[in-house]
C-alpha cells in the first residue's frame, strides 16, 4: 500500500500581475531539516525513505489554481496522484509526499532483505507536476533497497 499526504510548508505572496503561465520549480528529497525538507544531496531513495517532493510555483494570477502531482513508477504506471486546490496570486510552495509499503507479510522478513515485496517500487521514478492544466515540470528519482 502507498500512502501519500499532502501539506503546506511555506505560502508566500507575490505580484498580483498576471503573468503568460505559472512556472514550476522543484526538488525531490528524503532529508528533513527541522521538520523540513530540504534540498537532497543525490535522487537515489531507500524502499524504506519517506519521498518529498518540495514544488514552488510562481507567475500565478490571481484566483484559483489547480496542482496535479502524478507519482509513475518504474513501470509508467501512475501509482499515485494528488490534486491541490488553491487560491493564490505570485506564488506558493507546497510540498507532498509517497511512501512505499510492503505487502502484508513481507515486513517480518524485510529485516533480512529489505527489498521484499518491494520489486516492482525498485527503478527510476517521474514526478509530473502540471498547474492549471497548462504548465508542467518533471523530476526523476530512483528507489534502492
Amino acid at each position: 500500500m502507498l500512502r501519500l499526504g499532502l501539506y503546506i510548508l511555506i505560502c508566500f505572496a507575490g505580484s498580483s500581475t498576471a503573468l503568460a503561465g505559472a512556472a514550476i520549480e522543484a526538488f525531490v528529497t528524503a532529508t528533513l531539516v527541522d521538520g523540513r525538507p530540504v534540498a537532497p544531496i543525490g535522487q537515489v531513495f531507500r524502499c524504506s525513505d519517506k519521498i518529498y517532493a518540495v514544488i514552488d510555483v510562481s507567475g500565478l494570477a490571481d484566483g484559483d489554481h489547480v496542482l496535479n502531482v502524478d507519482w509513475i513508477d518504474p513501470s509508467g504506471k501512475r501509482r499515485e496522484q494528488t490534486v491541490y486546490e488553491f487560491n493564490r496570486s505570485g506564488g506558493i510552495r507546497i510540498t507532498v509526499w509517497l511512501k512505499l509499503h510492503a505487502p502484508s507479510g513481507a515486513s517480518l522478513l524485510s529485516a533480512f532483505n529489505p527489498a521484499l515485496g518491494m520489486g516492482e517500487f525498485i527503478g527510476p521514478w517521474e514526478i509530473r507536476m502540471t498547474v492549471d492544466r497548462s504548465s508542467t515540470a518533471y523530476r526523476n528519482f530512483e528507489v534502492l533497497c
